[in-house]
């Protein structure tokens, strides 16, 4: 078993207009609602190549960019083995509700903890929980899997692969914009 390394971080979100998440090694992401006027970020990773990404945080104007990257101190291995070793990060975000918030990711277990106002997911594979009463703003997704919990929010969706059910079109101009090539999305996204 190997040991974690645990990183936390936290900036004013007075000082801020957005944030926008690159998290291209990041397994799994939490996003909650800030209990105060804190951006704070928790970052675990595991596994035997633990040591090879790192967060970089970045201010430009008013905008906090955290990025997650390869380590340039880190060695390649070119053994056969080395395809084996593992990374396992995780990822825990807290943001005011109100907040606009940017996640790009290419292959990531997603949960939305809140209902915020101002979301962008942009995501080639995995899962999003959407566990919130009512969420505002658009998910892009290549072959990730949506699953709604209490949605309330007016949603639209599109899919290249039509793999979606329960669709019904709305008059209202919708809350949620989802946009997927091949991903499914539960029923449950559609009980308003």
């Amino acid at each position: 078993m190997y040991s974690q390394n645990i990183s936390q971080k936290k900036w004013n979100s007075n000082n801020f207009d957005l944030v926008f998440l690159e998290l291209d090694f990041t397994g799994n992401l939490t996003v909650n609602k800030s209990t105060s006027n804190n951006i704070c970020v928790k970052y675990k990773q595991e596994g035997e190549f633990k040591e090879k990404t790192i967060l970089k945080t970045t201010i430009k104007n008013k905008e906090l960019y955290i990025q997650e990257m390869a380590s340039p101190t880190s060695k390649s291995y070119n053994d056969k083995l080395s395809v084996h070793k593992t990374i396992a990060n995780s990822i825990e975000v807290s943001v005011p509700i109100n907040f606009k918030t940017i996640i790009k990711t290419r292959f990531c277990n997603i949960n939305i903890m809140s209902s915020f106002s101002d979301i962008n997911i942009m995501i080639d594979d995995g899962k999003i929980n959407l566990n919130q009463n009512k969420i505002k703003g658009e998910i892009k997704s290549i072959s990730a899997n949506i699953f709604c919990v209490n949605p309330f929010s007016k949603i639209l969706v599109s899919s290249k692969a039509d793999f979606v059910s329960g669709f019904r079109n709305s008059i209202v101009m919708p809350n949620l914009v989802i946009r997927t090539v091949r991903g499914n999305i539960s029923d449950e996204c559609f009980i308003n």
